[in-house]
Formats: structure tokens, sequence, C-alpha cells
């Protein structure tokens, strides 16, 4: 308003010099109709701007309630992913574990061989020992 009352102040100081060359009562009804005139044109801009006012704040609304639901929309596709990294994980952690396990067996296998081996030959040679290497005592 403020602006418009501005601009109401430059016409009326226009009007002044009307003073000169036109009737009182003439100038008078100019100046009133210029008045309404103005008064209209205020109302019209601070509607507008009310709207204007309205709809950013809609939009605002709008964009809030939009962001919200992304958020939403991220954070679950996250834990979604989260998810199928855990399993995935899990799966080539247990085949690790198998591998190792399998690992483990044939090692287990093998010293238990090696063993079985050095005790033939340890019996083979407490035989000799005891039996001799012609095989009587």
């Amino acid at each position: 308003m403020h602006r418009a009352s501005t601009l109401s102040f430059c016409l009326l100081f226009g009007l002044q010099s009307l003073y000169i060359f036109k009737p009182f009562n003439e100038v008078k009804f100019l100046i009133n109709k210029l008045i309404e005139e103005i008064k209209e044109t205020e109302a019209v801009a601070d509607k507008i701007i009310k709207d204007a006012e309205d709809k950013a704040s809609k939009i605002i609304k709008e964009a809030h309630r939009e962001a919200d639901e992304l958020i939403e929309k991220i954070k679950k596709q996250t834990i979604e992913e989260g998810k199928k990294i855990i399993k995935k994980e899990e799966i080539l952690s247990k085949k690790d574990a198998e591998n190792i396990i399998k690992k483990s067996e044939i090692e287990k296998e093998e010293i238990y061989k090696k063993a079985i081996k050095k005790m033939e030959d340890t019996v083979k040679i407490i035989v000799k020992g005891v039996v001799g290497d012609n095989g009587g005592l």
C-alpha cells in the first residue's frame, strides 16, 4: 500500500497544475475519481499479492510433502539394499566357511594318513628290534 500511496501523492501533486486551468469543482471531481481508482488498484494489487502468497505457500507445502515422501522412499530403498548386501555376504561367508571346512577335513585326513604311516613304520622298527633282522628271537 505504501507504493500506491506514493503514486497517489505524485498524481495528486501533478493535478495541482490543473487548478490553474480548470474550475475547482471539476478538479475536485477528477481528484476524487483518481483516488477511487487508486484505491481499487490497491485492492486489486493486495488481492494479487495475497493470491501469490497463498499459491507460494501451497507450492512450498507440496514441495515439503514431496520431499518427505522422497526421503521415506530412499530410506526404504536403502534398507532393502542393505538387506540384499547382508544376504549376499551371508551366502559368501557360508561358502567360505564350507571351503575352509573341506580344506580342514582334507588336511586332517592327510595328517591322519601320515600318522598311521608313521605308526606302521614305528611298529615295524619295534618288531625288527624285538624280533631281529632275521625274524627270530
